[in-house]
């Protein structure tokens, strides 16, 4: 089967079995970002075209063009999101051809605006990519061949652009990645030779460290952050951290500052030329015991969301009926089942089994023997919730249980039912908006499987990061599950499932990110997860949606 009938039978919604997996894999995560394949307009992005990543890398492009004059190709420089920053074509047709398909200074290619691509899939995926003619999501680009690799620098190892080489498919030939690899190795070379005393020093005093074995280390400075794997795996704010460092407190040698998933950093500062160059950070799970007093990256923390909660249902609970909402797996029966004590629960999601009659006989038989906890109360319909208000009326202590989302309003079945018994509320937060909770309440579920157990560094920065869908419950399973895979007792972070240990290499949100996060999880949801009709309702582009998705891993 050709390349061509492949893309028409993986268009048709079929999943073609002779194909690359590389290159499955990015249609598939091209068709997730909602790119047309038929036809995209690769969209035009403000971009630094004189960066000292330019400044190094197109001397040595522009030499290697000179020696691929008349060989019918195109050489192209990206930057790390993939929009071109300096482009070369051996000839004009192939350059009318490249033209009309964006490749010019300034237009993007990023995977997901453009579909599987050279640049745009080097980029994601941290790999040499090569895409032959239909390998191309998007149809306008079938007739040419690209091949692209990533440029990290040598010493932060961050990405820092792409190397691409753009020919017509026809001429496609196993030299492109020759000379895409050769680019990216003198690229690397010269930015190493280019790098300054202050970074050599960062570099120094990381490898020295790295030879002792110390575990998580990482080095900050301006514009620098060099980690090992296991800091790696933590998922450090180079910014957050780099701005306390030089806040107005002195930091010396020796000072420990705190980290997010109560992680603790010792601080050594790396000075250069008599100045202070940046700082080798050597991370631990718990607070050194001869710390030096130093600046602390959060206030106190607040009480305990889940007992605050508890805490109101219990002043509320003599006045009358308490209703408790919240995501699902949040605790909402768990927090009232502590402040009613011996209770029948109700569960209203069987009204739609037992039918509206029988149901509402078991709500009575149960108010007989005393307090009840009526959960899922948004699933009644809107008769039968009418007639548990009604026999619920001037009975107590009763405990109800709404899910809804994060800043939602209970539906009208459930608003009706708490407006007629005039129900106090308690509102129980998700777990992801409460991300430095998360490893005291992990620590929490640990202690329930034995003494003496603990979360390493790593694993301790996963399960903050991690989204948390399913909340307390989750968590609950997953260190269940942790301790069954690896007993400890010490348990790192592949104990964890591969979702959660993939968290820790994510961004942490500020609160205005988070909240921004669950305002376009909400819209997505609501509209099916159509992204045109969700971008239209929120006021920005498709393409800015798709940014913010991808940016905040919707």
């Amino acid at each position: 089967m050709t390349t061509r009938s492949v893309w028409e039978l993986f268009q048709s919604g079929e999943e073609p079995g002779d194909l690359r997996g590389d290159v499955l894999t990015s249609w598939r995560r091209s068709r997730f970002s909602g790119v047309d394949p038929e036809y995209v307009d690769v969209p035009y992005v403000e971009t630094d075209i004189d960066s000292s990543f330019a400044r190094v890398a197109v001397p040595i492009m522009t030499e290697m063009a000179g020696l691929l004059v008349g060989d019918r190709s195109c050489l192209a420089l990206s930057d790390e999101h993939g929009s071109v920053i300096w482009r070369w074509v051996s000839e004009p047709m192939l350059r009318g051809t490249l033209d009309n398909l964006s490749v010019i200074e300034g237009f993007c290619f990023g995977e997901e605006y453009v579909g599987t691509n050279g640049l745009g899939t080097a980029l994601e995926t941290g790999a040499l990519a090569v895409v032959h003619g239909t390998e191309h999501y998007v149809q306008r680009f079938h007739d040419v061949t690209c091949v692209a690799a990533p440029v990290r620098h040598p010493i932060t190892r961050r990405t820092v652009g792409a190397v691409n080489v753009t020919c017509r498919a026809g001429d496609a030939n196993h030299l492109l990645v020759v000379v895409v690899r050769k680019l990216v190795e003198e690229i690397r070379t010269a930015m190493l030779d280019q790098a300054s005393i202050r970074e050599r020093h960062l570099l120094d005093a990381f490898l020295a460290e790295q030879r002792r074995g110390s575990g998580p280390v990482a080095v900050i400075g301006e514009g620098v952050l060099i980690t090992n794997s296991e800091a790696a795996d933590i998922g450090l704010d180079r910014l957050d951290i780099w701005d306390e460092l030089r806040s107005p407190r002195s930091v010396v040698d020796g000072t420990s500052i705190d980290l997010p998933a109560d992680l603790t950093a010792r601080v050594r500062l790396v000075r250069a030329g008599g100045t202070t160059a940046g700082a080798l950070l050597t991370v631990s799970a718990q607070e050194p015991a001869a710390a030096v007093p130093g600046p602390r990256r959060r206030p106190a923390p607040e009480a305990d969301p889940w007992s605050a909660a508890a805490d109101r249902a219990a002043r509320l609970i003599d006045s009358g009926p308490v209703a408790v909402r919240g995501e699902a797996g949040t605790g909402k029966a768990t927090a009232l089942g502590t402040v009613l004590g011996p209770h029948t629960t109700v569960d209203a999601a069987m009204q739609a089994v037992d039918g509206p009659g029988p149901w509402i006989g078991r709500l009575r038989a149960a108010l007989d023997e005393g307090a009840v906890l009526l959960r899922h109360v948004e699933m009644l319909d809107p008769a039968t919730a009418r007639a548990a208000a009604a026999v619920l009326a001037g009975r107590s202590p009763i405990g109800l249980t709404v899910t809804v989302g994060d800043g939602e309003v209970p539906g009208p079945s459930a608003a009706m039912l708490l407006d007629a018994l005039g129900a106090g509320t308690v509102s129980l937060p998700s777990l992801r908006s409460r991300p430095d909770d998360v490893a005291a309440l992990a620590r929490t579920q640990l202690r329930r499987h034995g003494e003496g157990l603990s979360f390493a560094p790593d694993a301790l920065a996963a399960l903050r990061r991690h989204d948390w869908p399913g909340n307390l419950a989750e968590l609950a399973r997953v260190v269940r599950d942790a301790v069954a895979e690896d007993p400890g007792p010490v348990l790192p972070a592949t104990a964890l499932p591969d979702g959660i240990r993939a968290a820790a290499a994510r961004r942490a949100l500020s609160p205005l990110e988070r909240a921004e996060a669950q305002v376009i999880r909400t819209v997505l949801g609501t509209h099916g997860g159509n992204k045109s009709t969700a971008a239209r309702e929120l006021g920005i582009s498709r393409t800015a949606l798709y940014a913010k998705i991808r940016s905040y891993r919707l």
